[in-house]
């Protein structure tokens, strides 16, 4: 009987071509064959207006004694899926997925005598933020990105532009390690050259083989069908103007010839197929002003299916020796048949080959800049930009939702899904609104069961940040004092047993280690007082955290007791306001809060 064999550094069926693995201490059967070839929300605008730009020269600058800090995030997902039951063959360990994020701090250095720029990049706040591996341990993975923030990396940018690391000693990117999605991200930010000569929004041209890096091992040896660089618009962004920047690279469908190994060891020719695709889009915003990347998006696709000619199962091949009454030995080379592989038109499908393993392999990844003093209106700008379908993000946003349960919304009727905030006045309410203030309100839907209105008062100018079926975010100004204002998700009451009050401080600290607008880490309670808004029981908590740029954040987060199961938060925070200046804003704004379902 021929067996297909494999091991832990993969599958022993090959092409006949050059081959390589994505990552072979996994086990994935991902090969790679070729050469490859060079290769309007909140606080964003489109400029299609007369002012606008005609042409602009779309390239970055790296300065010495600039500072650039960017937060970063990625995930990683890989799913094998094998049509094997009648081959003997070890599948791939996988499912493999996980999150990660970090800060990178970036330092410009003098050039040196040939032009190089160095760049030293500085990791901090490294976290793992979900993980399910069976390619390595949780703990192993962990080490690899911590192992980052131990000393600073070192990058080079060229004279034309080209990127690249210093004392970098692997050969390749590993994709079972976080710590070199975070090193091609930051490549991704060292980018300068864009277009050679001033170009005008919509227009078309190659790139230069900017972003598919030669360390990439999933893109290594693939050959190149198609790749452009597209300056697609120029929006304002909390300020800044920025020009939107698209890159799209795909590697040709390969379709080669595969051989299959014996379990003696005898490599067998023609005995399948081996085809694998990729596509690279990268997406990004550069300030025309600085000079500089202020947000990158990455999205990387590499599918491989692997077919066999022919089925592979011990009872189409049995055992000779097994059949034979009298126990004779079987001739090494049958008389009838020279072929070694069974006879493949014996249970072939009409197309003469049986799916056998196929591989989808995803990473993303995002970089923004965070500015420096606020960056609350920043990042709430880009939070809307990355929202919007033609961001190329919206349908990673559900796995980016900051712990939002998506399957609630889902499940909902969308009928009562009304997410979209409105200005009400004072009649609709029966509540007076403080001069100064405009009351909004938002429908806040947890499900088919509980759908009610929740108004609350909101002083100075207000923008919507955040919208969605769960929470809204708004930003409002009064004088010098920027708040943020959120308002949901309703959280369950599944507390029996617990005082009004008791209960209360448990959906305190729950909300305060999930739902934090900006956080980057669980908040931190320093004191509470029972209250009652709106007839309702309720507890006010002041509390403090760590924002997402890691400026420090202070505010005052409501909860109300519902008696139809839900417990509805508003939260009122800042990152640079006097406490003394804004605890006595928060609580008017928390205490104007109406409820209606």
């Amino acid at each position: 009987m021929t067996r297909i064999t494999a091991n832990k550094t993969g599958l022993s069926l090959r092409p006949t071509t050059i081959a390589t693995a994505i990552a072979t201490a996994a086990g994935v059967f991902l090969l790679t064959m070729g050469t490859a070839s060079p290769a309007t929300p909140h606080g964003a605008a489109r400029s299609g207006t007369p002012n606008a730009p005609r042409s602009i020269s779309l390239q970055a600058e790296l300065k010495p004694g600039q500072l650039l800090r960017y937060e970063l995030e990625g995930s990683v997902s890989f799913v094998p899926q094998a049509d094997a039951s009648d081959a003997a063959v070890s599948p791939a360990r996988g499912p493999c997925d996980y999150s990660l994020a970090a800060i990178v701090t970036l330092r410009p250095r003098p050039p040196d005598k040939d032009g190089n720029t160095p760049v030293e990049a500085t990791y901090s706040e490294t976290r793992v933020t979900s993980f399910r591996c069976s390619a390595v341990s949780q703990a192993e993975f962990k080490k690899r990105v911590a192992s980052l923030q131990t000393a600073p990396s070192t990058f080079r940018v060229g004279p034309h532009g080209e990127t690249g690391l210093i004392q970098f000693r692997a050969s390749y990117f590993d994709y079972w390690n976080g710590a070199d999605l975070l090193r091609k991200l930051t490549l991704d930010l060292l980018q300068t050259k864009f277009s050679s000569q001033p170009v005008s929004p919509g227009a078309l041209w190659k790139p230069r083989g900017q972003f598919a890096y030669a360390k990439d091992y999933g893109l290594h040896q693939l050959e190149l069908s198609a790749a452009s660089l597209k300056f697609k618009d120029v929006v304002e962004m909390a300020g800044r103007s920025c020009a939107w920047i698209n890159s799209k690279y795909i590697f040709s469908p390969l379709d080669v010839p595969a051989s299959a190994t014996t379990r003696e060891g005898q490599v067998l020719q023609g005995t399948g197929n081996n085809a694998v695709a990729a596509i690279l889009e990268i997406s990004l915003l550069l300030d025309s002003a600085a000079r500089h990347v202020v947000w990158v998006h990455r999205s990387q696709t590499i599918d491989n299916r692997l077919t066999l000619a022919s089925t592979y199962a011990e009872a189409d091949d049995p055992d000779p020796a097994a059949e034979d009454p009298a126990g004779n030995e079987p001739d090494a080379d049958p008389p009838d048949s020279d072929a070694v592989v069974p006879d493949a038109r014996i249970n072939r499908p009409d197309n003469g080959r049986h799916p056998f393993m196929s591989f989808h392999f995803h990473e993303d990844g995002w970089a923004r800049l965070l500015p420096q003093g606020s960056s609350t209106e920043w990042l709430a700008a880009l939070r809307s930009f990355e929202a919007t379908p033609e961001a190329g993000t919206a349908a990673s946003g559900a796995a980016r939702s900051r712990g939002l349960p998506g399957p609630v919304a889902q499940a909902a009727n969308p009928a009562v899904l009304n997410k979209t905030t409105r200005v009400v006045v004072d009649s609709d309410t029966l509540l007076a609104t403080p001069v100064g203030f405009t009351r909004y309100e938002k429908a806040l839907c947890r499900d088919t069961w509980f759908c009610a209105s929740v108004s609350v008062a909101l002083p100075g100018s207000v923008e919507v940040a955040d919208d969605t079926v769960l929470r809204s975010v708004y930003l409002a100004k009064k004088n010098d004092v920027l708040v943020s204002v959120a308002v949901g998700p309703a959280l369950d009451r599944r507390s029996p047993g617990l005082t009004e009050e008791e209960e209360l401080q448990k959906h305190a600290k729950y909300y305060l280690s999930n739902y934090v607008w900006m956080a980057v880490k669980p908040g931190i309670g320093t004191s509470s007082t029972p209250a009652t808004i709106d007839g309702y029981p309720a507890l006010i908590t002041e509390f403090s955290a760590t924002q997402r740029d890691l400026a420090n954040i202070h505010g005052t987060l409501g909860l109300i007791l519902t008696p139809w199961g839900k417990v509805v938060p508003v939260s009122c925070t800042s990152d640079h306001a006097a406490a003394a200046e804004l605890q006595p804003l928060c609580e008017q704004i928390i205490t104007s809060v109406s409820l209606r379902r």
